[in-house]
């Protein structure tokens, strides 16, 4: 009753960074962009721009989807003419670049976006932590900063005297057994 409480237990994060649901979007978003020969390459970039919303990602998606439009309107505007062998090799290198760029630049920052938050804290109730000689200190929530001027609180548990009601009751349950002493059994007859 007066013991150390139980520390709350913060659930962990899973051990692998990548989830089998995630490892499915990598190889539809790569795949993606692969199979439309550059002219969507732009979408992994804007999957990741949206999970991790950072600027940068946001940028290389726009870099992309400029290439993309540019790489779609030249091969519009050429259509069925005859180019020539310099042209079509400098159209096949932009679209390799283009896809190649893209799955790399997805699939660097998707892991490391699983990985940053696999190691993040944890966010949950501040919890107690006991020592070996019993005394239980206070541990903040994770995510949060202690303040490092302020001295740790430390609780110890101290054992309350017995209050005045349970005297009572010890006095009730006296009285209660003298009672059942004294008074005549049934069977015995009287005494």
């Amino acid at each position: 009753m007066y013991g150390p409480t139980q520390v709350p237990q913060v659930p962990q994060p899973p051990k692998s960074p990548l989830s089998a649901g995630r490892v499915a979007l990598l190889v539809l978003f790569c795949l993606l962009a692969l199979l439309s020969c550059g002219f969507l390459s732009w979408a992994p970039l804007i999957r990741l721009a949206c999970v991790t919303r950072r600027a940068r990602d946001w940028v290389v998606c726009g870099v992309l989807f400029a290439g993309s439009t540019a790489l779609f309107s030249y091969a519009a505007a050429t259509g069925d003419e005859e180019t020539g062998t310099a042209e079509s090799f400098v159209a096949v290198g932009v679209m390799v670049a283009l896809v190649a760029g893209s799955i790399t630049y997805y699939l660097f920052g998707e892991i490391r976006h699983a990985e940053r938050l696999r190691t993040a804290p944890a966010y949950g109730p501040a919890g107690y932590a006991y020592g070996s000689n019993g005394v239980a200190a206070t541990v903040p929530a994770a995510g949060v900063r202690p303040n490092p001027y302020a001295a740790p609180v430390a609780h110890t548990p101290v054992p309350q005297p017995p209050g005045p009601r349970i005297d009572q009751v010890r006095a009730e349950l006296d009285e209660l057994s003298d009672l059942l002493r004294k008074e005549p059994r049934e069977g015995e007859g009287g005494r």
